[in-house]
C-alpha cells in the first residue's frame, strides 16, 4: 500500500465540531493539513478551529446543514474559496434515530437518509473532479452495524450499510482517477451521538476515545489502507456474524437492552 502524505494537503471534515470529526480534524492538523470544519453548529467548530491553529495549522468553519442538496455545493465552495482546491474529502458527519423503526415519522426517516447516505455520495459526486486533479483521498465513516445491524438502530444501520456499499463500488471508480477511497469502521465512542443513549440504572458498554478514534482513522489513510476496522468486540462480533448469525444477533439483542432510546430520540454529529 503506498503511503499518503498529509503535509500542506487541505481536508475537509464534515461533523468536524465534536466527537470523532474534532479528533480527525486533530490528527490531520498534527501531520500538517489545513483543515476546513464543517457543522451545524459555528460554536464547536470554532472550537476546533482554534485548536487547530494551536498546532500550527489554519483552519476555515463552514456551518451548513447537509441535509440540503442546495447546501453540499455552497460548503464546497467556500472550503475552495477559504483554502483551495480540496485533497481529502472526510464523509464523518452523521445522525443516529434510536427506538423502534414505529417512533418514527417520515421526516426522521428521510432526514437520516440525507444526512447518512445522500450527503456523502453528493459530496464525493461534487468533488470528484478536483480530488482527481489533486490525487486526493475520500473518507469515509461508517459503523460495524453496517454488517451486522443492531435492533432500534434500524435507520441507522440501513444508511450505514448503504454507505458501505458505496463506498465499495466507488473505490474501484475512483482509482481510475487515482483517487484513493478509505471506509473506516470504529467502535462504539464516546460522543454526543451515543452517550444521551444509556439506559439510567445500567452500565453501559465501554465506549472508545473519540480522539484516540480520529487518531486510528488518519493512520489507516496516511498508511494508504482502503478499509479498517477495529475494536475487539466489533471484530469478534463480525466473525461470529459470518460463522452463526443467528447466535450474533442474540448478542446484539442482549446489549441493545443497555440503552433505553426516547419516544423521539433524534441526535447528529456535525
Amino acid at each position: 500500500m503506498a503511503q499518503i502524505c498529509l503535509q500542506d494537503r487541505h481536508a475537509l471534515v464534515t461533523g468536524g465540531g465534536t466527537g470523532i470529526g474534532r479528533g480527525i480534524a486533530l490528527a490531520l492538523a498534527r501531520r500538517g493539513a489545513t483543515v476546513t470544519l464543517v457543522g451545524r453548529r459555528s460554536a464547536p467548530l470554532t472550537s476546533v478551529a482554534r485548536e487547530v491553529e494551536q498546532l500550527g495549522r489554519a483552519a476555515y468553519v463552514v456551518p451548513a446543514d447537509l441535509a440540503l442538496p442546495a447546501e453540499r455545493a455552497r460548503v464546497l465552495h467556500q472550503a475552495r474559496a477559504g483554502a483551495g482546491l480540496i485533497d481529502v474529502l472526510v464523509n464523518n458527519a452523521g445522525m443516529l434515530a434510536g427506538g423502534p423503526l414505529l417512533w418514527h415519522d417520515a421526516r426522521t426517516l428521510e432526514r437520516a437518509v440525507a444526512v447518512n447516505l445522500a450527503a456523502p455520495m453528493d459530496l464525493v459526486r461534487l468533488a470528484l473532479p478536483e480530488l482527481a486533479v489533486r490525487q486526493g483521498s475520500v473518507v469515509l465513516v461508517g459503523s460495524a452495524m453496517s454488517y451486522v445491524p443492531m435492533p432500534y438502530a434500524t435507520l441507522y444501520a440501513a444508511t450505514k450499510a448503504g454507505l458501505r456499499a458505496f463506498g465499495e463500488a466507488l473505490r474501484y471508480e475512483a482509482a481510475a482517477f487515482g483517487v484513493h477511497v478509505l471506509l473506516v469502521y470504529p467502535p462504539g465512542t464516546a460522543t454526543d451521538l451515543v452517550r444521551p443513549l444509556a439506559r439510567p440504572g445500567r452500565r453501559s458498554p465501554a465506549l472508545a476515545d473519540p480522539n484516540a478514534a480520529g487518531e486510528r482513522v488518519i493512520a489507516a489513510l496516511e498508511a494508504g489502507r482502503t478499509a479498517q476496522v477495529w475494536g475487539m468486540g466489533e471484530r469478534l462480533l463480525l466473525g461470529l456474524n459470518r460463522l452463526a448469525p443467528g447466535l450474533a444477533r442474540r448478542i446484539l439483542f442482549m446489549a441493545r437492552t443497555r440503552f433505553l432510546p426516547t419516544p423521539y430520540t433524534e441526535l447528529h454529529h456535525g
